[in-house]
This record gives C-alpha cells, sequence and structure tokens, in this order.
C-alpha cells in the first residue's frame, strides 16, 4: 500500500508523513527531498537553472518511480498535481490524503520556515500573499479531484493529525 500527501506548501506533508510513516511501520520518500538529492541542488536553485518545465518533467519521473513502492508514504510537492498524468498516477496507484489549512495559517508558517526564504521557489511575480491566496484558489480543485481524504492541519498538533489520519486511513482502506 502506498499512501501519497498532498497540498499546498507548509500544510504538513513532510512534517505529517514522517510522524504517519512511524505509526504505520512504512517507509517515507518526500518527492522534492528525493529531487534534490539526486541532483545535488535545492529546489529553487533547480528552477533558477533549468527552468519550471525540466523541474516538473523531473517531478514526474520521481513520482513515476514510486511505483513499486510498497508500504509507504509520500509526499509530494505542492503541484505535483498539475500534471494530469501525476493525477491519475496518484489517483490509481495508492491513497491520496490531501492535507489543507486555511490561508491564514500557511501564511504564518511559510512566513516563519526558513526554508521560505532559502529553498522555496517563487510561483509568481505577486507579494507572498497575493501569490498564496492566487495558487491555492487554482489548486484546490486538482488536490479535491484526486483525494480519497481531505485533512484540515490548521488547528491541531501534528500528533492529533496524525491520529485523525491513521482513524481516517482505517474507513478507507483501497
Amino acid at each position: 500500500m502506498k499512501i501519497f500527501l498532498i497540498g499546498y506548501r507548509c500544510t504538513g506533508k513532510t512534517t505529517l508523513g514522517k510522524i504517519l510513516a512511524h505509526r504505520l511501520n512504512f517507509d517515507f520518500i518526500d518527492t522534492d527531498l528525493l529531487i534534490e538529492q539526486s541532483l545535488g541542488l535545492t529546489i529553487r536553485k533547480i528552477i533558477e537553472k533549468q527552468g519550471w518545465e525540466k523541474f516538473r518533467q523531473i517531478e514526474k519521473k520521481t513520482l513515476l518511480n514510486t511505483k513499486k513502492s510498497n508500504n509507504t508514504i509520500i509526499a509530494t510537492g505542492g503541484g505535483i498535481i498539475i500534471d494530469q498524468d501525476n493525477q491519475l498516477f496518484i489517483k490509481k496507484n495508492g491513497l491520496c490524503v490531501w492535507l489543507d489549512a486555511d490561508i491564514k495559517t500557511i501564511m504564518t508558517r511559510l512566513n516563519t520556515d526558513n526554508k521560505t526564504k532559502t529553498i522555496r521557489p517563487a510561483l509568481t511575480n505577486k507579494d507572498l500573499f497575493e501569490e498564496t491566496n492566487e495558487i491555492v484558489k487554482k489548486r484546490n480543485p486538482l488536490y479535491k479531484k484526486i483525494a480519497h481524504i481531505k485533512i484540515d492541519t490548521s488547528f491541531n498538533t501534528p500528533e492529533e493529525i496524525v491520529n485523525i489520519i491513521d482513524r481516517r486511513l482505517k474507513d478507507v482502506r483501497l
């Protein structure tokens, strides 16, 4: 079984993925980290050097390489759902959990996370608040389309959220 974690930046995919993997005794894969390790560059540097289109190709290849993984939690990049092939792959190859948070929570996390300034590339030419609002509105219908489960990560601790996910997983195992 594979569990894909999708959602916008700072909704908890990596943090919760690690805790959930430990809880279920699953392996954990972070697709962005895998890309960074394989190329020896941060996502921001990859995009600066090769552009968004090339990054999305690398991201897709990385996702498809998880096909044979079993008993694995896979934290994906926030934009992985932009590609329709990725949507189909995630929907058909595991259980998809959409981690969602309200804009205020996302902004607080983005503004207090060091990775925002050093690793995360800008998605638009707008300021961070406008960009976040715009991209979340565009992506939410895509997240909704492929998710088997939606979890709000705005208010509870990571451990509480993992408890909620674990309970919900028991109801929808494929």
